[in-house]
């Protein structure tokens, strides 16, 4: 669901350190006791989504890899080794391994799939060499630290675990951005979509009410003049848990009605201290809403949706987080008379070409040209700051 999996672990990689959900490892295991400890962890993992174990990484982000890793293990070796582990009731963590390359180097990526099993436990120690893994000890990890081999995680951890297994953890709204993120599980009947496995969540599209949104009828964003047609219309989606509205936003379909999409928020960066001139853009969050209901509106599969969405993305920023686009914006300040000129320059280059007014063209111009050229500073900036 997300841009590719590829990006997921990449951006992993790139903050340079270990966190809740995800663990570096420079090399494999060679005590397998800590190999489960760590898998173990990772499934109970508190934020309640997929973990990984990343081989052919230091803790603080250096490559380099495992293509000479001896202890170097596949799909099938991981399996084995936990299929005759004594976990309770014979719930054992849903694991997928895989590699990536990254800076010439091969990745091994353990991939610990959410589940609502949790807690993972032994009912029988587990040892290798001096080390073991305890029966009836409950592990987790709470920000890059796993619970010690020799003690059980704090209660309040257990609690959360458990409710987790008895459906009384996540929130819906918590759960609602878990669904999406599952595609494939969402039927439509009668232009309802609802989650299989729990149908009491449900998405349903609507068209604007214009007189809700009077200035909507017939008005294109500047996004619409950088698609191969600019026509496009209006809607709202409305996803619901029974009769509770979790989330509403206004959409907008692109391309004669070839990409649908919430509608991004808006970024301004001022041009003078008194706030009369601005660069004004449009962003979404990656951890937002709105951008996985970007994700789950668009089909993949379909070349010409493709096409339309990375047009859209070339002049939509996506920010990895609302401290990133505020670090962003400090950067085009401190750099903001080259910007500006470069705007100046590219602004020549006319890139509408349907039929609007003089002035409105110009407007819409500079602005696709605004989205082109914070797009490629946004690039600069991530490099500087690797």
């Amino acid at each position: 669901m997300k841009d590719s999996f590829y990006e997921i672990i990449g951006e992993l990689i790139e903050t340079r350190h270990e966190g809740s959900y995800w663990d570096f490892k420079q090399e494999y295991h060679k005590n397998k006791a800590t190999l489960l400890h760590d898998i173990i962890c990772l499934a109970n993992n508190l934020d309640d989504r997929d973990a990984y174990i990343i081989f052919g990484v230091a803790d603080n982000g250096e490559i380099f890899g495992v293509e000479h890793d001896e202890n170097r293990k596949n799909q099938e070796n991981m399996i084995t080794f936990l299929r005759d582990k004594s976990f309770a009731e014979g719930y054992r963590p849903s694991i997928e391994h895989t590699q990536i390359r990254w800076y010439n180097h091969e990745i091994d990526i353990l991939i610990i799939k959410r589940n609502d099993r949790t807690p993972y436990y032994l009912i029988k120690d587990f040892n290798d060499d001096k080390e073991s893994v305890r029966a009836y000890y409950i592990y987790t990890r709470v920000i890059d630290t796993n619970t010690p081999k020799d003690k059980s995680a704090d209660i309040s951890s257990i609690e959360a675990l458990w409710k987790r297994r008895f459906g009384l953890l996540p929130t819906p709204q918590k759960r609602l951005e878990r669904y999406l993120e599952d595609k494939k599980h969402w039927i439509t009947r009668d232009r309802i979509q609802f989650y299989e496995e729990c149908p009491e969540f449900t998405i349903q599209i609507y068209e604007d009410d214009e007189k809700e949104c009077p200035n909507m009828s017939g008005a294109r964003e500047f996004y619409s003049f950088y698609q191969r047609n600019s026509d496009s219309s209006y809607g709202r989606i409305k996803c619901k848990y029974y009769s509770t509205v979790l989330y509403a936003r206004q959409i907008v379909t692109l391309d004669s009605g070839r990409y649908v999409t919430p509608c991004p928020e808006w970024g301004v960066i001022s041009l003078d201290q008194y706030h009369n001139n601005n660069l004004s853009y449009k962003y979404f969050l990656r951890n937002s809403m709105e951008y996985k209901m970007n994700l789950f509106l668009h089909d993949d599969q379909d070349s010409e949706a493709r096409i339309s969405r990375n047009k859209f993305l070339e002049i939509v920023l996506i920010f990895i987080s609302d401290d990133e686009r505020e670090e962003f914006e400090t950067y085009v300040e401190v750099n903001l008379q080259t910007i500006i000129d470069e705007l100046a320059e590219r602004i020549k280059d006319n890139l509408v070409f349907d039929g609007t007014k003089d002035t409105e063209r110009n407007v819409i111009n500079e602005r696709i040209h605004i989205g082109l050229l914070l797009n490629e500073k946004l690039k600069k900036f991530r490099q500087l700051n690797m």
